[in-house]
């Protein structure tokens, strides 16, 4: 059993939400080798292929500050169990159905199925675990598992069983993040007190929901993980869409090969992800958050000029390891910057400022990829997120609150 906080965190409840973290997040990494080459198998243009892309991020930041909200009303499990069973039935809707519209309804729904899974495990780093660097490090590295076994399954049984062996594989794995979630505790009730009650009404979004999100912006470290998360998500989402399709139509690398740097860039990341406890005794985590950050977003960026697969490997291992320091510093930041009954409603916010770039970056970077090319589409899309970290970075220094977190 681990500590967090003072209180001993039951094994089977670390279990359960390291795997219902894993098995939801590690999704979008599947999807991310997947879709992609679905996708171009439907000889559209590189925009209709980044609305592909951009469109799994459309439902998640419209709905993802509700989700966040309705996990701190109704129950974390509740809600992550609903989703995690989307999760699982989706993939087998895309061969069936193999149309480029079809793909794009179908992303939108998966889309948001990970998302709330997602989302529910961060919510339960900040109410079981008290925003605990370290167990944000251990979440963070059991996604690293998800990411380094599950890529290089997909891509295997997409080489060799095709489009219903590879979606079969992924809706298999969406049934055991189901299967984690059940091992979740169920809500402690005072005594006398009857579960909520759950009624249509509580399932629509709230306007009230929103605004409170919203104003949770006048933190200056809230505002400071919105923006990073932004930016940091711009590079995952041109590695989940364009860089597939780079080293699959370009280099003429495999579904396998793909896969195989996508786990590579996992197993580095985990060792990033342990690293985060001693690393925030030495150094501040806000600046060590952006120095990450930009690091994860320069690399993705370069791969236009990496030639060979020793490079690309070299690249997204480094790529990787950065990715695994600065993931559970934004949840541990976030979680404590966030009273404790707004938990849920703070992950959603940092994850609907995840989809709006997750929705804007591919449909840019695919009309950019039209206009100039995919090389220089890379480096120019590479170029202004980087420098937008620098303005991020620049506006945090004049910030009192920031500046005495060092």
């Amino acid at each position: 059993m681990a500590d967090a906080g003072g209180e001993r965190i039951p094994l089977r409840t670390q279990i359960a939400v390291y795997g219902s973290g894993a098995f939801s997040n590690s999704m979008a990494n599947l999807a991310g080798v997947l879709v992609p080459l679905w996708a171009v198998t439907f000889g559209v243009s590189g925009v209709l292929i980044g609305l592909v892309f951009g469109i799994r991020h459309v439902l998640p930041l419209l709905l993802s500050i509700h989700g966040g909200a309705l996990m701190d009303r109704l129950g974390t499990r509740q809600v992550m169990l609903v989703f995690a069973a989307l999760n699982a039935l989706v993939p087998l809707l895309f061969p069936l159905l193999p149309n480029v519209w079809a793909a794009i309804c179908l992303q939108a729904i998966a889309g948001l199925a990970t998302s709330m899974g997602w989302i529910g495990a961060q919510t339960l780093i900040g109410q079981i675990m008290k925003g605990d660097a370290a167990q944000a490090g251990r979440l963070t590295l059991s996604l690293r598992f998800g990411h380094l076994v599950g890529p290089p399954l997909v891509g295997v049984a997409w080489d060799l069983a095709g489009p219903w062996g590879a979606f079969g594989v992924m809706s298999l794995w969406g049934w055991i993040g189901f299967f984690a979630a059940l091992l979740l505790p169920k809500p402690d009730l005072p005594d006398g007190k009857a579960p909520v009650r759950v009624s249509a009404r509580d399932l629509l979004p709230r306007w009230s929901d929103y605004v409170a999100a919203f104003r949770m912006l006048a933190i200056p470290a809230i505002l400071f993980i919105a923006m990073i998360t932004m930016l940091r998500n711009a590079g995952n989402i041109i590695q989940h869409s364009f860089y597939v399709v780079y080293l699959n139509d370009v280099l003429g690398l495999s579904g396998t090969a793909i896969g195989f740097l996508t786990s590579f860039a996992a197993f580095v990341g985990g060792a990033g992800a342990l690293s985060v406890g001693p690393l925030v005794r030495r150094y501040t985590p806000h600046w060590l958050l952006l120095i990450t950050v930009i690091g994860s977003v320069a690399l993705i960026a370069i791969t236009p000029l990496l030639g060979s697969f020793v490079l690309l490997a070299i690249a997204i291992g480094l790529r990787g390891a950065s990715l695994g320091i600065s993931q559970p510093l934004m949840i541990s930041i976030l979680s404590r910057a966030a009273d404790e009954d707004s938990q849920g409603t703070s992950v959603g916010l940092r994850n609907t400022a995840n989809r709006l770039t997750g929705f804007l970056v591919p449909v840019t970077m695919g009309g950019l990829v039209d206009l100039v090319g995919i090389e220089n589409g890379f480096f120019l899309m590479g170029g202004m997120v980087v420098f937008l970290l620098f303005l991020a970075g620049w506006w945090a220094h004049g910030q009192p609150e920031i500046a005495a977190s060092q």
